[in-house]
């Protein structure tokens, strides 16, 4: 592959490990390999209640907007867009955290105030106090807690797998988290119909509960800080050491590029899919609460299955870059039909084929950034992810919003798909070196040893 580029000092290669190389791109039995590493285990556990509670609580809000307070598209947007609006401001201070600081307290620390925000909410909707004004201020305290939470997750993966299992450790992470949104929303929408949307709230306060107790018993690996997060503290340190973060992102040309192609999927597809589905199965579809939750378990079935595929193949994936977005091209032009379909049953058959693309575009794209990424730049490289993932999905949805406004839901969905493919096809026949990408390095570079863990 020739020389690894550098930034900061960073060799771009996965940290921590040796590595170890199989048959590349060929289906093994080895799907749950990953598993095998307990704190890997311990770390899919709670990554899944975690993620199934977002499932619920996206779902909720969307319907507590549009059904429970009667508000039109523009404040379906609003809602999507103040549940993510957090992480502009928390998810990269929290990133220079992730880097420095006990990472099993961030994990702590976020999950409580996600559940504080459902058991308000909850009462909230039960004593009828609820308004819109109130439930776009709980959206925004329920992402904050995610903001917080989000980066360390994430790079907390490569920290407790070795470099040859990060695919396979990140796709089953994936369908963990596939199945938990698939379900909730299901879920969800059930609670809904037995105890109302106050049960729906309190459901994920429980769960969330119930999920903080595999953080307790998890052994989070020391690591080893670059020089400049080693020195100092302090908000000019911090600044200092986000900027790093950006620097590495923006002096390596293909992990720019995939930051780029994320930043547009958060915009074009996330935001859309997260917000404008709902109001589409409602008018389009003419379907109630659950026969609408159910549309994002027929897309979830999709995430999980190619998901699953993934982690199935053993050793290096050549060419995943060309992979990755050939995917997120076919994603759309499924995305641009459903924007026409009047058809529950052919816009369910068009979602779970958009999750088996969908599922790869979203595997290899991490798993390209994780592997090219060292671990001392890991929690800010991961913030700039969440930053873009989950700030940009719900700034795609306030435009979602205001572009269902002037065109209807259905609509915008087409557009987006349209847009998605355009850039995805700009890509794919202009930068040679994403196309070419391996899904990890050839070689891996340990990291010095660190007293100490967390």
């Amino acid at each position: 592959m020739g020389p690894r580029p550098r930034s900061g000092g960073f060799p771009v290669a996965i940290a921590g490990g040796e590595q170890r190389t199989g048959p590349r791109g060929r289906i093994s039995l080895q799907t749950f390999a990953a598993f095998e590493i307990r704190d890997f285990r311990l770390l899919w556990a709670n990554n899944f209640s975690y993620a199934l509670v977002q499932g619920i609580e996206r779902f909720a809000f969307a319907w507590l907007v549009i059904d429970t307070l009667q508000a039109g598209d523009f404040y379906l947007g609003l809602s999507a867009f103040a549940l993510g609006i957090p992480v502009f401001f928390f998810s990269l201070p929290a990133g220079v955290l992730a880097d420095r600081w006990n990472r099993r307290l961030l994990l702590v620390v976020s999950q409580v105030i996600v559940l504080v925000g459902a058991v308000l909410a909850a009462v909230l909707i039960w004593v009828d106090l609820m308004t819109l004004r109130v439930a776009l201020g709980m959206a925004l305290f329920v992402g904050t807690g995610v903001a917080v939470g989000q980066p360390v997750r994430q790079a907390l993966i490569p920290a407790v797998v070795p470099p040859h299992r990060l695919m396979n450790a990140i796709t089953l992470n994936s369908a963990g988290q596939t199945v938990s949104q698939m379900v909730g929303p299901a879920l969800g929408g059930a609670a809904i119909a037995v105890a109302g949307l106050e049960g729906n709230f309190a459901l994920q306060a429980i769960l969330m509960g119930a999920g903080l107790i595999f953080i307790v018993p998890l052994r989070i690996p020391a690591r080893a800080l670059d020089p400049v997060t080693a020195a100092g503290s302090g908000l000019r340190v911090m600044a200092t050491d986000i900027v790093e973060g950006f620097r590495f992102i923006v002096r390596n040309d293909n992990i720019r590029s995939l930051f780029v192609l994320l930043l547009v999927t958060s915009l074009v597809i996330n935001g859309p899919w997260v917000t404008l589905l709902p109001r589409v199965a409602q008018l389009q579809l003419d379907a109630d609460g659950p026969a609408a939750s159910w549309l994002f378990a027929y897309l979830g079935i999709g995430l999980t299955c190619s998901s699953l595929a993934l982690a199935s193949l053993q050793g290096s994936l050549r060419n995943a870059g060309g992979w990755f977005i050939c995917a997120l091209m076919t994603s759309s032009t499924f995305a641009i039909i459903i924007g026409f379909s009047h058809s529950y049953l052919l816009t369910a058959l068009l979602l779970s084929l958009t999750g088996l693309s969908a599922g790869v575009f979203t595997n290899l794209n991490l798993t390209l950034i994780q592997s090219y990424t060292p671990q001392p730049v890991m929690g800010r490289v991961m913030a700039i992810f969440t930053l873009i993932m989950l700030g940009g999905t719900p700034l795609g949805g306030l435009l979602g919003g205001l572009g269902a406004e002037w065109v209807g839901a259905g609509r915008w969905f087409s557009i987006c798909g349209v847009a998605s493919v355009a850039v995805g096809a700009f890509f794919l026949l202009t930068n040679a070196g994403l196309r070419r990408m391996h899904s990890h390095p050839e070689e891996a570079v340990a990291a010095p040893a660190e007293s100490g863990s967390g």
